[in-house]
């Protein structure tokens, strides 16, 4: 992914929102986790990302004396919540979340359709479920700008994180978001995505692509999702290999809950189980 992030780089993205990014790049991270201060009289801090004493003096510095209201992981996978207990205690806040969940327990649990609000700004609680269950997006107001954790990125697509993850609920969370007055969508990896409305729509049709390929190789005769992985991901990083793997299963799965698709031989790893049509 080609980039212009910088690590630990104070980034004003609008009157409202800056960002500093944490050095931990790879092939699920891009750039490394976005944290999003937004804000000015008072600030609210999303994403703040895994446990390190660089990233926590990162914030710290950014933060500086500025009040904090809360801070709030999008959902609880590594790259994105361990250091907000750390970061609470030191800036006296408290943490949110949808709910206890992976091994983060927030303070304070928020609801689809709450709004939370600080002096100059106002956040608008989305619950978007695909990537996993507990994933939450923020819509601030004020400027259109949705912080769409891994729900929405401009470099990749979102890995759906079985069994906790489910394709149809992310496809059923992108078309609610489709239908949105969104100007920007802040991912909490990778650049801005400016033209919202149409990466939305091209996810939608992306994920809608995979599933008439899966079906395809399921009538060419090809019957784990491994097999159909290297039929229909033919350019992809053997680091993502395993990634891959895991969204083919979750077409399966939609597919499954459907009808169109039957699993003929169960095993003991998903992998290796033998799916077939009806």
């Amino acid at each position: 992914m080609s980039s212009t992030i910088a690590p630990r780089q104070v980034t004003k993205l609008s009157p409202l929102v800056r960002r500093v990014t944490q050095d931990n790049p790879g092939p699920m991270t891009g750039s490394g986790t976005n944290t999003y201060l937004v804000g000015k009289e008072s600030l609210f801090v999303i994403d703040p990302g895994e446990n390190t004493d660089e990233h926590m003096d990162a914030l710290m510095r950014a933060v500086d004396r500025t009040p904090v209201a809360g801070i709030a992981p999008s959902h609880a996978h590594p790259d994105h919540w361990p250091l907000a207990p750390r970061l609470a205690e030191a800036l006296r806040t408290i943490t949110f979340g949808f709910k206890a969940h992976n091994g983060y327990s927030p303070m304070s649990t928020l609801s689809d359709g709450e709004v939370v609000r600080g002096v100059d700004w106002s956040l608008k609680v989305l619950h978007t479920p695909g990537h996993v269950s507990d994933h939450l997006s923020y819509l601030l107001t004020e400027e259109k700008a949705l912080f769409s954790g891994d729900h929405v990125m401009g470099w990749s697509t979102s890995v759906i994180a079985r069994p906790d993850g489910s394709l149809n609920s992310y496809l059923a969370s992108l078309e609610r978001l489709v239908t949105m007055d969104i100007a920007v969508i802040y991912p909490a990896h990778g650049e801005p995505v400016y033209q919202a409305r149409a990466r939305i729509e091209e996810l939608i049709a992306h994920r809608n692509l995979r599933t008439r390929q899966v079906l395809e190789a399921l009538h060419a005769g090809l019957d784990t999702a491994p097999a159909i992985v290297r039929r229909i991901y033919t350019e992809i990083d053997p680091r993502l290999y395993p990634a891959a793997v895991q969204s083919v299963l979750a077409h399966l799965d939609a597919l499954i809950q459907s009808g169109q698709v039957i699993i003929k031989h169960q095993s003991a790893s998903p992998f290796l189980s033998i799916y077939a049509l009806p």
